[in-house]
């Protein structure tokens, strides 16, 4: 269910991405349109579309999300320095201020962008590098003209500006840092939930993952199969040749039966020898026919220095309103039956 939320969520985000970059396309052409007089709209805006329209449709052809992360990230930073540097140097700089405000309000939601792509001390090597280099920028334009006495207004703002893009540095990190801790922390909470669930030896779901994806299938009853299967003389391999041994049958029996289960199927240790199946089928013809072949799959090949293993298979259908105790019990008895009718066997519970 993890993979499935992960995979939903890129989807997402590249959808939103794509959109994104298509809708910027018709929006940096209009501006390209109606101020073409000045000089950094006229020449950076067209390459800035090429941008865009490449990140569409690479975005279309499944290109690595990450990877057009991070190029937009430095595209879009690169573009707006440009910018904050084009509108200090050139022109009026009282007239060019209202832009040079707005471009270090962008400047603030790049911080926020490197706090999505990047890791919190990333996030803030990059914030602080993109924050000393607008102090550096703007002392290079106002550092000599404020000792004249020039540019005071100008100066403060620039000095506001940069107070709140440290500032801003500042704060995202704390808050990258928070949200990476709770990030960790819930990593390990569903490690926790997966060891609790997961059989050590064979790593198949164990009894109590067996038991609760049971109760959630029990619901629908209708087409529902429960198989239990048990090692032939197990006992005698551990007696025989160690507890080594017999864990090596085990895990090999998991392996081989994992490997031919039907699509949907769940397999687990339910316990000792036995293992668990939890199938859907459409009738007991293909359900009894699949049960066969795993059956056959077990003890096909010989097992390394044990020889032949063979197993026995109780197979259960569910019935309307029936428990889940019901269901076991009645696989358990099939299963029974099956050893006593002589083992390496498959038996279906008729009751």
């Amino acid at each position: 269910m993890r993979g499935i939320s992960k995979a939903f969520t890129k989807n997402n985000k590249r959808a939103a991405y794509f959109w994104a970059a298509l809708l910027a396309v018709p929006v940096l052409f209009l501006i390209w349109l109606l101020r073409p007089e000045e000089g950094f709209i006229r020449w950076l805006y067209p390459f800035f579309m090429l941008m865009c329209a490449s990140w569409v449709w690479r975005l279309y052809r499944g290109v690595d999300l990450n990877r057009i992360e991070r190029e937009t990230i430095a595209t879009v930073t690169g573009f707006f320095s440009i910018k904050l540097a084009y509108y200090l140097f050139w022109g009026n700089l009282e007239h060019n201020w209202v832009e040079i405000e707005s471009t270090y309000w962008v400047m603030a939601f790049i911080m926020v962008l490197l706090y999505i792509a990047f890791d919190a001390r990333e996030g803030l090597a990059y914030s602080l590098s993109l924050a000393v280099v607008t102090l550096i920028l703007g002392l290079l334009r106002l550092g000599g003209e404020i000792v004249m006495g020039q540019h005071q207004s100008e100066f403060l703002a620039f000095v506001r500006s940069e107070m709140r893009l440290f500032a801003m540095a500042g704060l995202l990190y704390a808050l990258a840092m928070v949200k990476d801790q709770l990030a960790m922390a819930h990593r390990r909470v569903e490690e926790m939930h997966t060891l609790a669930r997961t059989d050590p030896l064979t790593g198949l779901p164990n009894r109590l993952a067996l038991s609760e994806y049971l109760e959630g299938e029990s619901h629908q009853a209708h087409g529902l199969y429960v198989v239990l299967l048990d090692l032939d003389h197990f006992k005698q391999i551990n007696d025989r040749y160690g507890h080594n041994v017999g864990d090596g049958v085990l895990k090999e029996a998991g392996r081989r039966l994992r490997s031919s289960l039907r699509k949907g199927d769940v397999l687990g240790r339910w316990g000792g020898e036995e293992f668990m199946i939890i199938m859907r089928g459409d009738s007991q013809h293909d359900v009894l026919a699949a049960v066969e072949r795993l059956r056959e799959d077990v003890a096909f090949w010989p097992f390394d220095g044990v020889g032949a293993v063979s197993a026995s298979f109780g197979v259960a259908e569910g019935h309307m309103g029936d428990s889940i105790h019901n269901l076991l019990d009645r696989a358990d008895k099939a299963l029974y039956q099956a050893k006593r009718l002589g083992r390496n066997r498959v038996e279906f519970s008729l009751a």
